[in-house]
């Protein structure tokens, strides 16, 4: 085992050796999974490591896997998933172009030109996924996501967007480019 938890008042924190730290609140129904060593959040409950999940694998690669296995993409500051479409907010929308951008410019070397332009046509939902993988001790962000697919999954998902907007526009005026980066910390 290469990690481990430390209890909080309100969350955990793990602390993958050589790798990710990570916030989660266990109480929100998030659950572990041990693979290779390192401690992963199990965001589907499917008690496997999904390739979305894994914090290890590029972003691109990541996003594919989320947005195939939930059937949800993005056009534009368009949110569409099989039992809807959802409007992103121009605010929220610019907030994370610009977060995109910065993030692409600052590992430009690092991706190839067709993985940044994926990440430019999917930022919205390469942003949740960085927030699944939040170690901003507060074991909150992750809830979002895992809510976000059972809002899908019963068609309720644009009743819930304005707490997720919220989460977004939090979480980008917080972030940490070196923090946050869209590519793979270990090869």
């Amino acid at each position: 085992m290469r990690w481990k938890l430390t209890h909080k008042h309100e969350h955990d924190i793990i602390e993958n050796e050589g790798g990710k730290t990570l916030s989660y609140n266990p109480n929100l129904g998030i659950q572990i999974i041990e693979q290779d060593g390192f401690a992963f959040k199990d965001l589907n409950q499917s008690g496997e490591l999904e390739p979305f999940e894994d914090w290890r694998l590029p972003l691109t690669k990541r996003v594919m896997d989320f947005t195939n296995r939930f059937v949800l993409w993005q056009e534009e500051d368009q949110l569409f998933y099989r039992k809807g479409r959802i409007a992103i907010p121009k605010e929220v929308y610019a907030e994370i172009r610009q977060h995109g951008e910065e993030t692409m410019q600052l590992h430009n070397g690092d991706m190839v030109e067709e993985d940044l332009e994926y990440l430019k046509k999917n930022d919205l939902i390469a942003v949740l996924l960085l927030m699944f993988d939040n170690d901003r001790n507060t074991g909150k962000e992750d809830y979002l996501l895992q809510l976000i697919i059972h809002s899908m999954e019963l068609g309720v998902l644009e009743n819930i967007m304005y707490s997720i907007w919220e989460a977004v526009r939090k979480f980008l005026q917080n972030r940490d480019l070196q923090q946050f980066s869209m590519i793979s910390t270990l090869p």
